[in-house]
């Protein structure tokens, strides 16, 4: 595990499904409200995009929008939120991406 900070400064992109499923404004706003006072480390799952994009045969997209392929030259370098989406747009509205106690672990 690593935390957000330490992803990107190894050179990792984080993105995202370019559909995803389960974005739900209930959810993100409840965990909005406990993050705010949430005590310890906050786990997110991320995957390979190269696996990701093997396994569940659905588009991804980085941080500028771009869609992400296998032949992307740099396709090693990129994550993507799998299971933790909700989570995800949390703490990024609340600006806690940044945060030491947030950390990224990446699955196989």
């Amino acid at each position: 595990m690593m935390t957000y900070n330490e992803i990107m400064e190894g050179g990792f992109t984080v993105c995202l499904p370019q559909q995803p499923r389960n974005i739900d404004n209930g959810v993100i706003n409840r965990l909005r409200g406990i993050l705010k006072c949430r005590d310890g480390k906050t786990v997110i799952h991320v995957r390979h995009a190269s696996c990701w994009l093997t396994r569940h045969k659905g588009n991804i997209v980085d941080c500028n929008g771009d869609l992400v392929t296998t032949l992307d030259p740099d396709i090693d370098m990129k994550l993507v939120v799998d299971e933790d989406i909700n989570l995800y747009f949390a703490l990024k509205d609340e600006g806690l991406l940044d945060d030491v106690c947030v950390f990224l672990e990446i699955m196989d």
